[in-house]
């Protein structure tokens, strides 16, 4: 894909929207796509798409609590990824290919914006092996950067990979690239993800402006994964229950399961965009009363060390 597609130029995207120049300094560059510029508002500095990706001088401050390893990853790498099958199979019979070192997107909010040493596909035929010899493993989950960055001839060899591995009976692809770029989704990639074995597609939308039409009509070429969707959940963007609603209606309307509303993970940087536990049980109880239960994403929060997601419901505190 032609870096033309994208802007990495603070000035050429304030310039774009016709809203004030600002000059900031941050150690995470810029990238967004042109048409996911499209679809913010001109003029308006707190568009919710705009204030997922726009530097801001907040992301200087040092904040308790928050630090540049949120969920335990870049330690483990660290401390070898051959001797540590790089750790992330944590959760019982998956195991998470770092499979691209690419984003289509620079979320300010990233859990991996630190993460400067992902994986190449050399180190994820070597976790390969591992899955291989380990047959308690039956679904991959590809992630990254982003997997779908991958040229599609990679991403033939990487699924193919895995399918050759008999004991693994699920495939599952984290992306956010089909919303912020729906140019990604073409015949081609559609027969790519027609497996013989089920594949799960998780898109990550955090608003309803996100769902452009564009996106809307090529998600029909999808026709073989189930698509879900996972949401971060984000103060000025969407911690508002009519926000989150619509997100979750327009989601269904469309065949995209509501998966996860995440708690954010507290990486350095990001803490402005914190939501407090509290408030995110509130939006959840209100979810529920308005939207049908299929519609309601499971509310979690991410814990190094822990081997499930921490849910919300049983009680006003994190639980198993």
């Amino acid at each position: 894909m032609p870096n033309a597609s994208w802007i990495t130029d603070i000035d050429e995207l304030c310039q774009t929207l016709a809203i004030p120049l600002r000059s900031v300094c941050t150690g995470y560059p810029l990238l967004v796509p042109r048409s996911f510029v499209h679809l913010m508002e001109r003029g308006n500095p707190d568009d919710p798409l705009l204030l997922q990706v726009l530097p801001q001088a907040e992301e200087a401050q040092t904040i308790p609590g928050f630090s540049q390893d949120p969920v335990g990853e870049i330690a483990v790498y660290e401390n070898g990824f051959a001797e540590n099958r790089f750790a992330l199979n944590k959760y019982a019979g998956r195991t998470l290919l770092l499979v691209s070192r690419e984003c289509g997107i620079h979320c300010r909010f990233c859990f991996r914006r630190h993460f400067s040493k992902v994986p190449m596909p050399l180190h994820a035929e070597m976790l390969l092996q591992s899955i291989r010899n380990n047959p308690a493993i039956d679904e991959v989950i590809l992630s990254g950067g982003d997997p779908l960055m991958l040229d599609d001839d990679v991403l033939i060899n990487v699924l193919q990979s895995i399918l050759r591995i008999k004991h693994i009976r699920r495939i599952r692809i984290h992306s956010r690239l089909p919303v912020v770029m729906p140019s990604r989704l073409t015949p081609t990639l559609a027969k790519i993800l027609t497996l013989p074995v089920p594949l799960y597609l998780v898109l990550h939308v955090n608003h309803p402006n996100e769902l452009s039409g564009e996106f809307l009509e090529r998600r029909e070429l999808l026709t073989a994964p189930v698509v879900m969707s996972q949401t971060v959940l984000l103060r000025h963007i969407n911690d508002d229950a009519d926000i989150l609603c619509r997100l979750f209606r327009r989601l269904v309307d469309h065949r995209i399961v509501p998966y996860y509303l995440h708690q954010l993970d507290r990486v350095e940087g990001a803490a402005h965009f914190e939501v407090s536990p509290e408030e995110g049980l509130r939006l959840v109880a209100a979810l529920r009363e308005r939207l049908p239960g299929y519609a309601v994403p499971t509310y979690v929060r991410e814990i190094p060390g822990k081997v499930c997601k921490a849910t919300s419901f049983r009680s006003q505190g994190w639980e198993y």
